[in-house]
C-alpha cells in the first residue's frame, strides 16, 4: 500500500480519496461504494509476447510496465474520465467523505496497478489527498481463459470466414447494431485493439479456426437473441 497527501498545499490534509486496484480473476474485489474503472481492453503486459519475458515478474509500480499501459490506445481517454468524475464528485463531497476508485484488470498486478497510481497522481495535482491501495499485485500470474458468449463466438468465427459486418447480422439472423455489439464483446474479451486482432488472437488460442471464405450455412452459427 501506497499513500499520498497533498504536499505543500496542505501537509496536515485528509485522505479524501482511496484508489484501491485488483484483479477480476482472483474473485476478491474490493466492497463498498466506489466509481469502477476497467483496464481490461488495455494491452496487458504478460499477453504480448515481445513483452511477456520482460514484465512477467513486474508490476504496474515499475516504470517500464507503467510507460507501456499508459501508452496502450485508449489508455489517455480512460484516464482523463475516470479522473474527471473523480474530481466532479469530490467537487461536491461533503467534508469528511470520501470518493473511492475500484480499478480492475483480470490480475491486478500490471494495468489496474497503472492506471491507479496514475489517475491517483493527477488527484493529488489538484489538490487532494490520496492513498493508493493494490491488494494482489503480489498474487501469481492468473493464466488467462477469454471468456466469450456463444453468440460472440459465433460472430467471430463467421467474421475469420470472411465475412463482413452486414453479412455476419443476416447469418445469425440479428441486427446489424446487434451483430456490432457482439463483434464488440468478442473484441474486448480478448484484450485485442482491433476486431483483425481479436480474430488473430482467437485463432493463436484455437478458440476458432478460420476457414475459407465463402457463404456458410446459416446452421453452422445459432441464432443470436
Amino acid at each position: 500500500m501506497t499513500s499520498d497527501l497533498m504536499g505543500s498545499q496542505s501537509p496536515h490534509a485528509f485522505i479524501q480519496s482511496v484508489i484501491i486496484s485488483y484483479g477480476d480473476g482472483h474473485h476478491d474485489a474490493p466492497r463498498g461504494d466506489a466509481l469502477r474503472v476497467d483496464t481490461r481492453p488495455l494491452r496487458n503486459p504478460p499477453a504480448d509476447p515481445d513483452m511477456r519475458e520482460r514484465m512477467l515478474h513486474s508490476t504496474g509500480l515499475d516504470p517500464e510496465v507503467r510507460a507501456y499501459v499508459l501508452s496502450s490506445p485508449g489508455a489517455e481517454p480512460l484516464i482523463d474520465r475516470a479522473t474527471r468524475r473523480a474530481l466532479a464528485l469530490l467537487g461536491h463531497a461533503r467534508a469528511g467523505r470520501r470518493v473511492d476508485l475500484h480499478v480492475v484488470c483480470g490480475g491486478g498486478r500490471h494495468r489496474s496497478v497503472a492506471v491507479a497510481e496514475e489517475v491517483a497522481e493527477r488527484l493529488r495535482a489538484a489538490g487532494y489527498g490520496v492513498e493508493t491501495e493494490h491488494p494482489h499485485i503480489s498474487r501469481p500470474i492468473l493464466r488467462w481463459h477469454p471468456q466469450l458468449t456463444e453468440h460472440e463466438l459465433a460472430a467471430l468465427r463467421l467474421l475469420a470466414r470472411g465475412q463482413h459486418h452486414l453479412e455476419v447480422a443476416r447469418e445469425l439472423r440479428v441486427r446489424p447494431e446487434t451483430a456490432g455489439r457482439l463483434l464488440h464483446g468478442a473484441q474486448i474479451h480478448l484484450h485485442a485493439r482491433t476486431l483483425y486482432e481479436a480474430v488473430a488472437k482467437a485463432c493463436a488460442r484455437g478458440i476458432i479456426t478460420p476457414e475459407p471464405s465463402g457463404h456458410p450455412s446459416r446452421r453452422s452459427a445459432p441464432p443470436a437473441p
